[in-house]
């Protein structure tokens, strides 16, 4: 798997996701499943703050979690996929890019380790495909179209457009 599909797949992947979102009323976006899954906004609030969290790692950024939460809880749904889409851009360029630069991951105990930043997008990615999942769940229960986002639709809609 080279970094410039895995780069591109995310970015078609997620707007696949928004494409899907977009059409929800506010209503459903807030609805509540529960207190395991809650809404499709809580869903997408998480993955935000996870390409949040990443992109403080890469840059250094100093902006603390409460900022960030505070920030994010204040957007409408319209500035919420807004925002998430020029994230993921930014990630799919990244990972395009190729580097074998490496950043530190702090824990929760204070200690930390190293890793690589091809790999930090990678679990960004992986993380993301979790949530699309649950996504897909909650898309179910509101008896709306689903997420069809699979790494093989993504080939087959590349090679459908190489053949127009």
């Amino acid at each position: 798997m080279s970094n410039e599909f895995l780069g591109k797949y995310h970015l078609w992947a997620c707007n696949e996701s928004r494409k899907q979102l977009e059409k929800l009323t506010d209503e459903e976006f807030s609805n509540n499943f529960g207190p395991i899954i809650g809404s499709i906004r809580d869903k997408v609030e998480h993955i935000i703050l996870a390409i949040e969290f990443c992109f403080c790692r890469i840059t250094d950024d100093t902006s603390t979690p409460e900022k960030l939460v505070e920030r994010i809880k204040n957007m409408s749904k319209i500035e919420l996929l807004k925002h998430w889409k020029q994230r993921d851009k930014e990630i799919s360029n990244g990972l395009q890019k190729a580097t074998k630069k490496a950043i530190i991951i702090e824990r929760m105990d204070e200690s930390s380790f190293v890793m690589n930043l091809d790999d930090f997008y990678l679990q960004y990615i992986l993380h993301t495909v979790y949530h699309r999942g649950q996504l897909n769940y909650c898309l179910k229960a509101l008896n709306k179209e689903r997420i069809e986002a699979d790494y093989l639709y993504f080939f087959d809609e590349l090679n459908i457009q190489e053949d127009t």
